[in-house]
């Protein structure tokens, strides 16, 4: 049974400081009553807001799956440094614990272990209402867990299909599902983001990697289906496309393969290495301070988008 374990640092809470100016630079004092923006809107019309104020996720729940290692991790650590009380939700109930205690210590902040199974829609569900029940509620979901197998067309059997599906989509589905749910009933409230993490495998096609591929377009899909019918609630939907990120599980999985997956492994890498313009793969923390941008208030108009995170791949 997923169950919730309290890790929340008990002391004073430490405000995100982001060393911004108040007002841009170029901002006078006060704005001329007679200036316009483009398009004739006055100048009064538009909102002015720092910095800080923008990417500042104090009084905001987080939850992010598959969050107790690599790119979930990291992704965890910048959402409790913008002050979010942050979910640390993943099925090995020990490392999330770990997890969740290590960031509340290092960012004085409210992080929460859950163990849940994204594979199981009950558990999910349980995991939404946990996280809608700290003060404020809900506000950003982030769907993280995934697999990544590789595999030619002839090895990938029918459990190894239905694994990466139920996992990578199926898992996806049941949070955007039970995240949408618990957000519509806060109706008004902003900041209410979900966030899928898709790959840049799931904007083009790539050899030995079927299943993952085919998963991943499916959760680009659901970002583009659910942006659209949620939109009217004042709920955005975007999802995140890395290219390759080093990761520890993906040492790990070099280090366990057998020698025709290693083969594989160092062949998809050293293609995809050659394919970066910027010349490296990406770290986790690459990843997480784009999920950091698409949670907070700098992108309030951003919804329906897939943003590449690759080194500039998916330009070339």
């Amino acid at each position: 049974m997923p169950s919730p374990h309290s890790t929340s640092n008990s002391t004073t809470r430490r405000r995100p400081n982001w060393s911004g100016t108040t007002r841009l630079a170029n901002q006078p004092d006060s704005e001329p009553k007679d200036e316009r923006a483009m398009n004739g809107t006055s100048s009064s019309d538009v909102e002015y807001r720092p910095i800080a104020d923008l990417i500042d996720l104090s009084g905001r729940t987080a939850v992010v799956t598959g969050a107790a290692r690599g790119i979930g991790q990291a992704i965890c650590s910048r959402l409790a440094e913008a002050g979010a009380t942050v979910v640390v939700a993943d099925l090995d109930a020990n490392a999330a614990r770990e997890t969740a205690e290590g960031l509340a210590g290092r960012w004085s902040a409210d992080v929460r272990p859950f163990t849940a199974d994204v594979t199981d829609s009950a558990s999910v569900d349980e995991l939404a209402e946990y996280a809608d029940s700290i003060v404020g509620g809900l506000s950003v979901w982030v769907n993280n867990a995934g697999v990544y197998p590789t595999a030619p067309l002839a090895d990938v059997s029918d459990a190894d299909w239905e694994r990466t599906l139920s996992i990578t989509l199926d898992g996806t589905f049941y949070g955007c599902r039970a995240a949408a749910a618990r957000m519509v009933r806060r109706s008004g409230r902003a900041g209410r983001v979900i966030i899928n993490m898709s790959s840049l495998s799931g904007l083009r096609g790539r050899k030995n990697l079927v299943s993952y591929v085919a998963a991943k377009h499916a959760v680009t899909g659901l970002v583009r289906s659910l942006a659209t019918e949620l939109g009217g609630e004042g709920i955005r939907v975007v999802g995140v496309a890395p290219s390759v990120v080093d990761t520890s599980g993906m040492r790990k999985r070099r280090t366990e393969a057998t020698p025709a997956e290693a083969a594989r492994i160092q062949a998809l890498e050293a293609a995809s290495l050659a394919a970066i313009p910027l010349g490296r793969v990406g770290t986790v923390d690459d990843v997480a301070k784009a999920v950091l941008y698409l949670a907070s208030d700098l992108s309030e108009y951003i919804t329906g988008v897939v943003l590449p995170v690759d080194g500039g791949v998916s330009a070339s």
